[in-house]
């Protein structure tokens, strides 16, 4: 009986045992291992709306930047669940906890990269990561594209001016690119629906990185609206984001801050609304009275100080002006997009705002200018060319076998474990080679490789809380990719979402 006595006992010890470590191990596996949507074996699932959140209406950019579509019940784009036999089912979404999920660490293994026959042995592998054989990429159920036709948003919807981008028609993609295209979109429209800015939470600074990667498209949660409004138009009619109002008005001229909780960087603000096509006659508020984007274009041009930073000048005058206007600041010296430039390539990279990427971004907007207007490339702008095309060369350099790029930035060789920071840098330096490479060299193997684990650590970590700085820009470099490579075109996020509902 005591023989039969301690085996029980023995026996319960060990069931208890093993169920804990069970649950920390099914705990780990729920990290490591993503949870697929059973409608459509989706690693992005959209997290349960809480009680306190305004549910999400999906609708074209109104004529009022700021003020919501009036709620149309019958039109309400949410995401539908559907079961086996095509029911739609009340709630199948999974209840958000409160608790951050903690990012899952990506095998090298796991993202197949492509090897390049030319490229020199890595004398510095990656570190070990977690290995996740449960993962895999998205799957549409064998939809793997959308559809090509998309509903357009009317010039009188829009904010956005579309530029011609051109895709890569002509000879067929290889497969490798061809398999980025539906997880690619996937990811662009989870984020874009399901992690928005939100006025209360989030100040300047965050919600200009939240705008950026979808631009006109993209909308902010507020407490005066029960729906969401555009982003760009909330900031731009100088509503309060956290507290903190960009604008101010002294002299009857628009100024915009610089520091703390605003613009990180003078021109940043500028530079966003020119990476987001937004046209220089688009309206601004501020004190009581009506101003446009053209008079932040005249305030930076007027604020332009030598042997500063004008990163964010660069890019966002390189979009707005002429590429041969000629301008004086205040204290009337005479300035040129050629002595930004001249000023910009003096200064270091390394060291400098994102390891440099920006600064290296504004001298490619420069360039791209140039060239479009049809100007000689003599001078400062043949060094500035080779000076871009030598950072090319270094980039891919320290490109490491998983596709990522170097978490040191352009400094040496970099393989930090941490997926935030290989989310900061791999998106950055990515954004900043898609904004400056020949398109034709978008399908190359390095850069596949670096899109495909951009989008990877996107769609199997959708519930981590990143950092907003970093997932914009990284998020940004995706949306590029998707425009210039599959001709997707800006600003219409919104349009392809609710025709993606209606299918």
């Amino acid at each position: 009986m005591q023989r039969r006595t301690q085996i029980l006992l023995g026996a319960i010890a060990f069931w208890s045992w093993t169920t804990l470590s069970g649950s920390t191990v099914f705990a780990q596996d729920v990290i490591i291992a993503p949870i697929l949507n059973p409608a459509n074996e989706s690693l992005l699932e959209p997290p349960a709306p809480q009680a306190h959140e305004p549910m999400i209406r999906v609708a074209a950019v109104p004529k009022d930047p700021f003020k919501p579509t009036p709620p149309a019940e019958d039109k309400v784009v949410g995401l539908v669940i559907r079961d086996a036999n095509g029911e739609e089912l009340e709630d199948s979404t999974e209840k958000k906890s409160d608790v951050p999920a903690k990012a899952i660490e990506l095998p090298a293994s796991a993202l197949e990269p492509m090897t390049v026959a030319d490229e020199a042995p890595i004398e510095e592998q990656p570190a070990e990561l977690m290995e996740d054989e449960t993962a895999k990429p998205i799957n549409d159920n064998g939809s793997e594209e959308k559809q090509s036709a998309k509903s357009e948003a009317s010039d009188d919807e829009t904010l956005v001016n579309k530029p011609e981008i051109q895709p890569i028609p002509e000879a067929p993609l290889p497969r490798s690119v061809q398999a980025l295209k539906p997880r690619i979109e996937r990811v662009l429209d989870f984020y874009y629906q399901y992690q928005m800015t939100d006025a209360g939470k989030h100040d300047v600074w965050e919600t200009m990185h939240g705008f950026l990667p979808f631009g006109v498209d993209s909308q902010i949660r507020t407490p005066e609206y029960r729906q969401p409004v555009n982003a760009i138009g909330w900031i731009c009619w100088n509503k309060p984001c956290r507290g903190h109002r960009l604008f101010e008005v002294k002299n009857g001229q628009l100024i915009p801050r610089q520091g703390p909780r605003v613009q990180g960087h003078h021109g940043q603000f500028l530079a966003m609304l020119a990476q987001s096509y937004v046209p220089a006659s688009f309206e601004i508020q501020a004190g009581g009275q009506k101003f446009t984007v053209q008079d932040i274009i005249e305030f930076e041009k007027a604020t332009c100080i030598p042997k500063s930073e004008l990163t964010f000048k660069l890019i966002s005058l390189s979009h707005y002006l002429p590429a041969d206007a000629t301008w004086k600041s205040r204290d009337g010296q005479e300035w040129s997009l050629q002595r930004l430039l001249e000023e910009e390539i003096q200064q270091k990279v390394v060291g400098a705002a994102c390891g440099g990427t920006h600064r290296l971004t504004g001298i490619a907007f420069a360039l791209a200018a140039r060239k479009e207007a049809g100007l000689p490339m003599d001078g400062i702008w043949a060094k500035a060319e080779e000076y871009i095309q030598d950072y090319h060369t270094h980039t891919f350099r320290l490109q490491n076998p998983d596709g990522s790029f170097s978490t040191e930035w352009f400094e040496q060789r970099g393989v930090e474990r941490d997926v935030d920071r290989r989310l900061q840098t791999t998106g950055h330096i990515l954004e900043f080679l898609i904004l400056s490479l020949p398109p034709e060299e978008l399908t190359s193997p390095k850069i596949v490789n670096a899109v495909n684990y951009l989008t990877t650590i996107m769609e199997r970590n959708s519930r981590h809380e990143w950092s907003i700085g970093p997932k914009g820009h990284a998020l940004h470099a995706l949306v590029l990719y998707d425009q210039i490579v599959f001709g997707t075109k800006p600003g219409s996020r919104t349009a392809e979402i609710v025709q993606t509902s209606h299918d």
